[in-house]
Protein backbone atom coordinates (compact mmCIF):
# COMPACT_ATOMS: atom_id res chain seq x y z
CA UNK A 1 0.00 0.00 0.00
CA UNK A 2 3.22 2.44 0.97
CA UNK A 3 4.46 1.35 -2.29
CA UNK A 4 1.22 2.26 -4.19
CA UNK A 5 1.03 6.09 -2.46
CA UNK A 6 4.96 6.87 -3.20
CA UNK A 7 4.17 5.48 -6.95
CA UNK A 8 0.88 8.19 -6.98
CA UNK A 9 2.97 11.00 -5.42
CA UNK A 10 5.71 10.76 -7.85
CA UNK A 11 3.70 10.95 -10.54
CA UNK A 12 1.39 13.81 -9.18
CA UNK A 13 4.44 15.69 -8.62
CA UNK A 14 5.65 15.00 -12.29
CA UNK A 15 2.46 16.53 -13.57
CA UNK A 16 2.98 19.71 -11.28
CA UNK A 17 5.77 20.33 -12.25
CA UNK A 18 5.37 19.96 -16.17
CA UNK A 19 2.33 22.71 -15.54
CA UNK A 20 4.65 24.87 -13.96
CA UNK A 21 7.19 24.49 -16.85
CA UNK A 22 4.39 25.59 -18.76
CA UNK A 23 3.03 28.36 -17.14
CA UNK A 24 6.38 29.60 -17.53
CA UNK A 25 6.39 29.43 -21.27
CA UNK A 26 3.83 30.53 -21.98
CA UNK A 27 4.36 33.72 -19.41
CA UNK A 28 7.61 33.84 -21.78
CA UNK A 29 5.18 33.91 -24.52
CA UNK A 30 3.42 36.62 -23.26
CA UNK A 31 5.80 38.81 -22.18
CA UNK A 32 7.51 38.80 -26.00
CA UNK A 33 6.48 42.20 -27.95
CA UNK A 34 3.47 42.20 -30.13
CA UNK A 35 3.73 44.40 -32.91
CA UNK A 36 0.81 45.90 -35.00
CA UNK A 37 0.80 46.73 -38.40
CA UNK A 38 -0.61 50.38 -39.55
CA UNK A 39 0.41 50.14 -42.99
CA UNK A 40 3.81 48.59 -44.84
CA UNK A 41 5.46 52.12 -43.22
CA UNK A 42 4.31 52.35 -40.21
CA UNK A 43 4.83 49.60 -36.76
CA UNK A 44 3.46 50.39 -33.57
CA UNK A 45 5.43 47.58 -31.35
CA UNK A 46 3.83 47.30 -27.27
CA UNK A 47 6.73 46.45 -24.47
CA UNK A 48 5.82 45.39 -21.34
CA UNK A 49 9.46 46.41 -20.19
CA UNK A 50 9.80 49.02 -22.53
CA UNK A 51 8.32 52.54 -23.65
CA UNK A 52 5.58 51.66 -26.67
CA UNK A 53 7.35 53.01 -30.33
CA UNK A 54 6.33 53.68 -33.78
CA UNK A 55 8.88 53.17 -36.42
CA UNK A 56 8.00 55.49 -39.82
CA UNK A 57 10.00 55.08 -43.42
CA UNK A 58 10.56 58.13 -45.45
CA UNK A 59 11.73 58.81 -48.77
CA UNK A 60 13.53 61.81 -50.60
CA UNK A 61 14.19 62.78 -53.90
CA UNK A 62 16.10 65.46 -55.73
CA UNK A 63 17.07 65.70 -59.62
CA UNK A 64 19.49 66.74 -60.91
CA UNK A 65 20.82 68.12 -64.41
CA UNK A 66 23.45 66.40 -65.46
CA UNK A 67 27.43 67.61 -66.30
CA UNK A 68 29.23 65.00 -67.26
CA UNK A 69 28.89 62.98 -69.87
CA UNK A 70 30.99 59.41 -70.72
CA UNK A 71 30.79 57.41 -74.52
CA UNK A 72 32.47 54.35 -75.83
CA UNK A 73 33.89 54.43 -79.07
CA UNK A 74 34.65 52.03 -81.65
CA UNK A 75 37.52 51.60 -84.03
CA UNK A 76 37.03 48.92 -86.41
CA UNK A 77 38.80 47.48 -89.39
CA UNK A 78 38.41 44.39 -91.41
CA UNK A 79 41.19 42.98 -93.73
CA UNK A 80 42.33 40.13 -95.74
CA UNK A 81 45.58 40.08 -93.26
CA UNK A 82 45.66 40.31 -90.09
CA UNK A 83 49.10 42.72 -90.05
CA UNK A 84 47.07 45.21 -92.36
CA UNK A 85 44.16 45.25 -90.26
CA UNK A 86 45.94 46.09 -87.28
CA UNK A 87 48.02 48.48 -89.16
CA UNK A 88 45.04 50.62 -90.22
CA UNK A 89 42.99 50.49 -87.26
CA UNK A 90 45.83 51.88 -85.29
CA UNK A 91 46.12 54.99 -87.82
CA UNK A 92 42.32 55.37 -87.53
CA UNK A 93 42.95 55.20 -84.24
CA UNK A 94 45.16 57.86 -83.59
CA UNK A 95 43.49 60.30 -86.20
CA UNK A 96 40.35 59.29 -83.41
CA UNK A 97 42.58 60.50 -80.66
CA UNK A 98 43.47 63.53 -82.39
CA UNK A 99 40.27 64.70 -82.81
CA UNK A 100 39.09 63.74 -79.02
CA UNK A 101 42.27 65.97 -77.88
CA UNK A 102 40.95 69.13 -80.62
CA UNK A 103 37.84 68.65 -78.64
CA UNK A 104 40.02 69.49 -75.25
CA UNK A 105 39.73 65.73 -73.54
CA UNK A 106 42.08 65.42 -71.52
CA UNK A 107 45.01 62.06 -71.63
CA UNK A 108 43.23 61.00 -68.24
CA UNK A 109 39.77 61.04 -69.75
CA UNK A 110 40.46 58.93 -72.43
CA UNK A 111 41.08 55.03 -71.62
CA UNK A 112 41.65 51.96 -73.91
CA UNK A 113 38.50 49.32 -73.02
CA UNK A 114 39.21 46.52 -74.95
CA UNK A 115 41.80 45.44 -78.16
CA UNK A 116 40.78 42.50 -80.01
CA UNK A 117 41.42 40.91 -83.09
CA UNK A 118 38.69 37.82 -84.55
CA UNK A 119 38.82 35.85 -87.64
CA UNK A 120 36.56 37.06 -90.41
CA UNK A 121 34.60 33.63 -91.83
CA UNK A 122 32.54 33.01 -95.05
CA UNK A 123 29.40 30.61 -93.60
CA UNK A 124 27.69 30.42 -97.32
CA UNK A 125 30.48 28.16 -98.18
CA UNK A 126 31.07 24.55 -96.81
CA UNK A 127 33.29 24.23 -95.02
CA UNK A 128 33.40 28.14 -93.86
CA UNK A 129 35.94 29.94 -95.76
CA UNK A 130 38.51 32.54 -94.09
CA UNK A 131 38.40 36.31 -95.74
CA UNK A 132 40.14 38.08 -93.68
CA UNK A 133 40.87 39.66 -89.97
CA UNK A 134 38.54 42.25 -87.77
CA UNK A 135 40.77 44.68 -85.88
CA UNK A 136 38.80 46.39 -82.91
CA UNK A 137 39.72 48.86 -80.65
CA UNK A 138 37.08 50.13 -77.95
CA UNK A 139 38.21 53.89 -76.23
CA UNK A 140 36.26 55.11 -73.17
CA UNK A 141 35.86 58.83 -72.89
CA UNK A 142 34.75 61.28 -70.41
CA UNK A 143 33.57 64.58 -71.43
CA UNK A 144 33.55 67.17 -68.84
CA UNK A 145 32.15 69.91 -71.31
CA UNK A 146 28.98 68.37 -71.70
CA UNK A 147 27.35 70.63 -74.22
CA UNK A 148 30.12 69.36 -76.30
CA UNK A 149 29.49 65.44 -76.70
CA UNK A 150 27.48 65.62 -80.18
CA UNK A 151 30.72 67.26 -81.29
CA UNK A 152 32.86 64.84 -79.56
CA UNK A 153 31.07 62.13 -81.22
CA UNK A 154 30.84 63.80 -84.35
CA UNK A 155 34.07 64.49 -85.03
CA UNK A 156 35.37 61.21 -83.80
CA UNK A 157 33.41 59.28 -86.58
CA UNK A 158 34.86 61.70 -88.87
CA UNK A 159 38.09 60.87 -87.92
CA UNK A 160 37.60 56.73 -88.43
CA UNK A 161 35.36 55.74 -85.67
CA UNK A 162 32.96 53.26 -86.95
CA UNK A 163 30.91 52.87 -83.66
CA UNK A 164 29.55 54.71 -80.71
CA UNK A 165 28.25 52.74 -77.09
CA UNK A 166 27.29 53.48 -73.53
CA UNK A 167 26.51 57.20 -73.96
CA UNK A 168 25.54 58.14 -69.85
CA UNK A 169 25.02 61.09 -68.26
CA UNK A 170 26.35 61.50 -64.45
CA UNK A 171 27.05 64.77 -62.14
CA UNK A 172 30.61 65.63 -60.99
CA UNK A 173 29.32 66.00 -57.55
CA UNK A 174 25.88 64.29 -55.77
CA UNK A 175 26.88 64.96 -52.04
CA UNK A 176 25.02 68.01 -52.05
CA UNK A 177 21.96 66.61 -53.76
CA UNK A 178 21.85 63.91 -51.64
CA UNK A 179 21.91 65.39 -48.58
CA UNK A 180 18.85 67.57 -49.57
CA UNK A 181 17.40 64.24 -50.39
CA UNK A 182 18.05 62.91 -47.13
CA UNK A 183 16.44 66.44 -45.67
CA UNK A 184 13.15 65.42 -47.46
CA UNK A 185 13.72 61.81 -46.44
CA UNK A 186 13.56 62.64 -42.65
CA UNK A 187 10.78 65.11 -42.93
CA UNK A 188 8.54 62.56 -45.02
CA UNK A 189 9.06 60.38 -41.83
CA UNK A 190 8.35 62.77 -39.54
CA UNK A 191 5.04 63.56 -41.14
CA UNK A 192 3.77 60.07 -40.89
CA UNK A 193 4.69 59.65 -37.69
CA UNK A 194 2.73 63.12 -36.68
CA UNK A 195 -0.24 62.39 -38.65
CA UNK A 196 -0.54 58.39 -37.05
CA UNK A 197 0.15 59.50 -33.84
CA UNK A 198 -3.11 62.52 -33.90
CA UNK A 199 -5.32 59.41 -35.17
CA UNK A 200 -4.23 57.16 -32.65
CA UNK A 201 -4.75 59.44 -30.02
CA UNK A 202 -1.16 59.56 -28.59
CA UNK A 203 1.95 61.95 -28.36
CA UNK A 204 5.38 61.21 -29.43
CA UNK A 205 9.13 62.23 -27.88
CA UNK A 206 9.84 65.16 -30.11
CA UNK A 207 13.43 63.41 -30.31
CA UNK A 208 13.76 60.36 -32.75
CA UNK A 209 15.08 57.32 -30.67
CA UNK A 210 16.71 56.50 -33.66
CA UNK A 211 17.36 57.31 -37.69
CA UNK A 212 18.88 54.84 -39.91
CA UNK A 213 19.57 55.45 -43.38
CA UNK A 214 17.99 52.52 -45.25
CA UNK A 215 19.45 52.73 -49.03
CA UNK A 216 19.72 55.12 -51.54
CA UNK A 217 19.83 55.08 -55.18
CA UNK A 218 21.52 56.83 -57.99
CA UNK A 219 21.60 56.26 -62.01
CA UNK A 220 22.96 57.51 -64.48
CA UNK A 221 21.16 58.25 -67.55
CA UNK A 222 21.87 56.17 -70.39
CA UNK A 223 21.09 57.38 -73.46
CA UNK A 224 22.20 54.40 -75.39
CA UNK A 225 23.94 51.05 -74.60
CA UNK A 226 24.54 49.53 -78.07
CA UNK A 227 27.30 49.94 -80.53
CA UNK A 228 25.90 51.81 -83.74
CA UNK A 229 27.99 51.03 -86.72
CA UNK A 230 28.44 54.20 -88.78
CA UNK A 231 31.07 54.63 -91.95
CA UNK A 232 32.29 58.04 -91.74
CA UNK A 233 32.22 60.33 -95.20
CA UNK A 234 34.98 61.67 -96.46
CA UNK A 235 33.53 65.32 -97.91
CA UNK A 236 31.60 65.65 -94.85
CA UNK A 237 32.18 68.54 -92.87
CA UNK A 238 33.39 67.88 -88.88
CA UNK A 239 30.68 70.32 -87.29
CA UNK A 240 28.12 69.96 -90.21
CA UNK A 241 26.67 66.65 -88.89
CA UNK A 242 27.25 67.20 -84.92
CA UNK A 243 24.87 64.33 -82.96
CA UNK A 244 22.05 65.20 -81.10
CA UNK A 245 21.86 64.67 -77.61
CA UNK A 246 19.80 65.23 -74.87
CA UNK A 247 21.20 64.74 -71.40
CA UNK A 248 17.44 64.51 -69.77
CA UNK A 249 17.69 64.34 -65.72
CA UNK A 250 19.01 62.59 -62.96
CA UNK A 251 17.43 61.46 -59.58
CA UNK A 252 18.98 60.82 -56.55
CA UNK A 253 17.09 59.29 -53.84
CA UNK A 254 17.37 58.31 -50.21
CA UNK A 255 15.42 56.46 -47.73
CA UNK A 256 15.61 56.33 -44.06
CA UNK A 257 13.61 54.42 -41.14
CA UNK A 258 12.82 56.16 -38.17
CA UNK A 259 11.77 55.52 -34.73
CA UNK A 260 9.96 57.46 -32.17
CA UNK A 261 8.86 56.55 -28.44
CA UNK A 262 4.74 56.96 -27.30
CA UNK A 263 4.88 59.15 -24.74
CA UNK A 264 1.36 59.14 -23.50
CA UNK A 265 -2.32 58.70 -24.71
CA UNK A 266 -4.08 62.38 -24.99
CA UNK A 267 -5.99 62.69 -21.84
CA UNK A 268 -10.35 62.97 -21.97
CA UNK A 269 -10.74 66.62 -20.83
CA UNK A 270 -14.17 65.43 -19.70
CA UNK A 271 -12.83 62.85 -17.62
CA UNK A 272 -10.27 65.21 -16.20
CA UNK A 273 -13.26 67.39 -14.66
CA UNK A 274 -14.62 66.84 -11.26
CA UNK A 275 -18.47 65.76 -11.12
CA UNK A 276 -20.57 68.10 -9.54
Amino acid sequence: MKKKLVVIGAAALCMALLAGCKSEEQIAQNSQPQSTVISPDVHITQDASERDTLTVNGEGEVRLTPDLASVSILINTTEQKAAEAQRINAELTEAVLASLKANGIQDADIKTESVSLSEEYNYEKSPAELTGYSMRNVLSVTVREIDSVGKVISDAIAAGATGTSNLAFTVSDSTGAYQDALKAAVAQAQGKAEATAEALGVELSPIPASVNEVSSSYQPYLYDNTFVEEVPEATSSPSANDVPVSTGELTITAKVNVVYEIVSAYSDVSESEPEA
